[in-house]
Formats: C-alpha cells, structure tokens, sequence
C-alpha cells in the first residue's frame, strides 16, 4: 500500500448550500500534496463491489453484494488451482455443510478468524444477538486475471427492529478502483431514502511526491417543521460516531488552522438565521469564512460551542410533468409519420 510522509500542504473548500425542497447540498473538494515513498506491489489492478441493503420485514436485514476484481500478474500467479475450480454450487455446499446458517456473527467470525495467521489477536465486536439466516453464493467466477463473486444473506435481530433505521433502507453503495504504477483513483456512490452522495479519490505520483484530489457531492434530507425548514447545525457527538469514540477535539482549531480552508453556508433569501459563528462575510444569502476564521468556525461548530439555526419556507419540490411530455411524445409522432407519408407520395 502506499506510505505517505508529512503534509506539504492542502486546500479545503466546503460548502453547505440549503435547497427550498428541504435537501442540503454538501460539496468538499480537497487538494494535498505528501511526501510518498511509492505504491509497493498492490494485489489488483481494478475492482469494483456494488451493494444493496434492504429489511424485508421488521428485526430482518438483508445484504446482496456483488464484486470482482481484477488481479496483479503476481497475485494470478499466487491463485490456487482449488480456487480457480470453484463455482457457486460448490460454496453452497460448503455453507450447509459448515452450519453457518442459523448461528450467529460471532460465532461465524470467530470460526474464520482462526483461519487466518494472527487474526487472533484482533478484538471481534460483540455480536451474538445478530442470527444468520440464511447465506447464498449467487455467482462465482474466474477468468484469468478477474474474479467475480455474489453472495446473498439475511440477517435477524432485535437491533433490524428499530423503525428510524428501517425509514433509511433500502440503501445502494457501489464503489470502484483502478490501480496503474503513477496513480490511483476510486469512486464510491451511495443513495438511500434520504439522501445520496459521490465520493471520490485520486492519487497521483509526480517524482517524489503524490498529489490528492478528494471529492464529496451529496443531497441529505433536512427536517421540515410546518410550513418551515428548520435545521440546527449541530455536531454530532463524537462517542455516537463508531470509531471516533476517543478523538480528541482539544485542539482541533490548531489542527484545521494548517490548511487552507474556505468554508461557505448557501441560504433561501428568506431565511432566518442565528447562531453563527463570527468572522464571515457575507453577500446575498451566501456566507463565506476563509482561512483562520474557517478554522474557529468550523472548531466552534464541531466541539458544539456554537449551535446555529436557519429557518426559512419550505417549497415541495415541483412534479415532474409527465402530461406534458407525454403530449409532446405524441405530437412528435405524429409529425413524422405525416412527413414519411408525405415523402412516399
């Protein structure tokens, strides 16, 4: 994998543009530069995995995955014969035979960590109340150099029962990578009930350095209250984020003060707004901090010093106007047939 060294510098431009329909336009584009050390020798050269989360009923959670990936002359040449001879009969046979189903997580990853030299020593989350349903390979496949998999499964516990979880399914995630000797780019796009979102990342090797480019462009629903759109940017708290449970938020203001932000909140004119933090300019509906004071803006919204509030009217977004193109389809039919019959006269 590739090894970085210190920052040499980075620009950060976020924007926050909120929509009459109650949708929140988030834009982040990242540029930085490090110090690189190179690739190494990475196992694929492309590969791609498309998911798609749904719960068929209420405490029922159900995952379909599917993937390939494409691998490294070196990694083809590691495949094992009993591998390539595989197919999707053959890992059913072995998912009944092995009793997986109707066990739960834990007990089903405990079984495959003691497959894997020094797995033992990483910590399994506990999981026991999470049950197995049923798993199915959907499709196996290798043709030299690509591997293509599938696998169906769902899941049951009193965790899938929680109604706020279920409003957000069903959820689709599809990511993709490419790997050559100076770069590597990845994309990953996820949309659910309430929102959607692109990311993406590319790395770029230039001589003795490796340039990133970092994109985020996504729609969240934001809360309507009447006739209102009324949003409190307020932060999370970082114990209800997993893995983030210990991040210290001490001296995140020094921290941010090392790049280059712009930072830029996008409002209807009619919005009411209060809470902000100071050190904006300001010009129509758009507020903009740069540089020192996007950093103690961000910093004060993050550690919740500062909890703003915008409130403005909400506007349902239009319906699409299917008459109308459906009385458009037809007049353009009927003009060509009347020009063809014209033309074989």
């Amino acid at each position: 994998m590739p090894e970085f060294g210190p920052q040499e510098n980075a620009n950060v431009d976020i924007t926050l543009e909120l929509l009459p329909d109650a949708r929140c336009h988030v834009t982040v584009n990242i540029e930085a530069r490090f110090e690189m050390e190179g690739w190494g020798d990475l196992p694929i050269t492309s590969g791609s995995l498309s998911l798609d989360v749904s719960s068929p009923s209420s405490g029922r959670l159900k995952l379909d995955v599917s993937g390939s990936a494409t691998l490294s002359e070196a990694e083809v040449a590691e495949i094992p014969e009993e591998i390539t001879m595989m197919n999707a009969e053959m890992i059913n046979s072995y998912i009944a035979l092995s009793g997986i189903e109707g066990g739960s997580i834990s007990e089903a990853l405990s079984e495959l960590w003691t497959m894997i030299p020094g797995a033992e020593e990483i910590e399994l989350p506990e999981m026991e109340d999470i049950v197995i349903e049923s798993i199915r390979c959907t499709k196996f496949s290798w043709r030299e150099p690509t591997l293509g998999a599938g696998l169906t499964t769902t899941l049951s516990g009193e965790i899938f029962e929680n109604e706020e979880l279920r409003d957000e399914l069903p959820i689709n995630v599809d990511w993709s990578i490419d790997i050559s000797e100076t770069s590597i780019s990845s994309t990953l796009e996820a949309g659910g009930e309430k929102g959607e979102f692109t990311f993406e990342i590319g790395l770029t090797a230039e001589d003795t350095t490796v340039r990133m480019e970092l994109t985020f462009d996504g729609y969240f629903d934001l809360p309507v209250v009447g006739d209102n759109v009324q949003w409190d940017f307020e932060a999370p708290e970082m114990e209800m984020i997993p893995g983030l449970e210990n991040f210290d938020l001490e001296n995140l203001g020094e921290l941010l003060k090392q790049y280059d932000i712009d930072f830029t909140l996008k409002v209807p004119e009619d919005a009411s707004m209060s809470g902000l933090p100071p050190g904006y300019s300001k010009e129509g509906g758009t507020y903009t901090w740069s540089g020192d004071n996007a950093a103690d803006a961000l910093d004060l919204v993050l550690t919740g010093e500062v909890q703003g509030n915008v409130t403005y009217g909400y506007k349902p977004p239009a319906e699409f106007p299917w008459l109308v193109v459906g009385a458009l389809v037809v007049a353009v039919v009927v003009v060509v047939v009347v020009a063809v019959a014209l033309r074989r006269r």
